[in-house]
């Protein structure tokens, strides 16, 4: 509470996990009309931690068979976005959630109903050198969809939500009472209108609370349930090196990237974290791959980014956090 009074975050939760003992906080308001308080069941637009539910799908169906890893996507599905002969054509699945597709994070808004239609340009060869892109998440998305034969929130109904017992977590906005969601905020404590998601994008529509998702990374990134032993080890090693040369850091020598999720490497060992960053709405989790212990952290402020070291010190211990850093300067 102090962290977040200090901060100026109007609504927080938070879930700690450690030797499988999971426990959950709450903090301020949702920042509706009626001041209604956060609880355990209220919604948060999950930003980019939507991804890494998003690569736990792709790494199902490969495991299944209907999607090879290193197979470029156009083979299972000629996206209109895409003509013959264009860079992106040889974009695979892997290089998507390593990062190495060579599309930008947005060709255009992805709130754009326009998205589908708009052609993808290239920044550089696909596999050549990291850059973090949205686009390649949608592109694979599509992919999916297809062949699966399934809109993307049945697909994560299928293979996430359900058998992750995660009721409230859905890709689409749901007409449930505005006491459920969170509202986000401008840095001067300004309630921001409520968006609503009106098609999916696993890259960043994900609206979910802090004990489901907790539930999500225990069951499937760390005891990697639903997944070959292999794959789920394959998820959690380094991929790509996460040197993004438009946006250089100190913290790049301790950052590298796995199959969907970012990977922290200092003395202290090894973490697997994401982090989100939609407007009005920050969030953070953070993953010891050896022991289980992790933190999700959802706020309802655009101040979310500045609470990270202290909640982190706070719940794993005081020590170096170039993740912190990383996420910062590229936010």
């Amino acid at each position: 509470d102090e962290t977040m009074q200090r901060h100026g975050i109007p609504g927080a939760q938070l879930a700690h996990v450690r030797d499988g003992v999971s426990h959950g906080y709450v903090h301020g308001v949702t920042g509706d009309a009626a001041g209604a308080k956060v609880d355990a069941r209220t919604t948060f637009e999950a930003a980019s931690l939507s991804k890494v539910v998003g690569a736990y799908i792709a790494l199902r169906l490969a495991d299944q068979g209907l999607i090879d890893l290193d197979t470029p996507l156009r083979q299972y599905w000629r996206s209109p976005r895409i003509e013959d002969g264009d860079p992106a054509a040889a974009i695979t699945a892997r290089m998507v959630l390593n990062h190495t597709t060579g599309l930008p994070n947005w060709q255009i808004s992805p709130a754009d109903p326009a998205i589908d239609a708009t052609a993808l340009e290239s920044l550089f060869a696909p596999g050549e050198r990291y850059s973090y892109s949205g686009e390649g998440f949608y592109l694979l998305q599509r992919t999916l969809e297809h062949v699966s034969g399934l809109s993307w929130n049945e697909l994560a109904q299928r293979e996430v939500f359900t058998p992750f017992d995660m009721p409230e977590s859905s890709f689409l906005t749901r007409p449930e009472p505005q006491a459920d969601n969170a509202f986000g905020h401008a840095r001067d404590g300004s309630t921001r209108q409520a968006r609503v998601f009106g098609w999916e994008n696993t890259a960043w529509t994900l609206v979910t609370n802090a004990d489901e998702y907790s539930r999500f990374l225990q069951r499937a990134l760390f005891a990697g349930e639903g997944l070959a032993p292999a794959t789920h080890s394959m998820m959690l090693a380094q991929s790509s090196d996460a040197d993004d040369r438009e946006v250089p850091t100190p913290a790049d020598p301790y950052i590298a990237w796995g199959l969907g999720v970012g990977l922290q490497e200092t003395e202290a060992g090894k973490l697997a974290w994401h982090w989100g960053d939609n407007p009005g709405f920050k969030a953070l989790f953070v993953l010891d791959p050896q022991s289980g212990e992790s933190v999700v952290l959802f706020t309802n402020s655009e101040n979310g980014l500045s609470t990270y070291q202290e909640v982190l010190e706070l719940f794993l211990g005081e020590g170096a956090y170039p993740l912190v850093e990383w996420a910062s300067a590229h936010s």
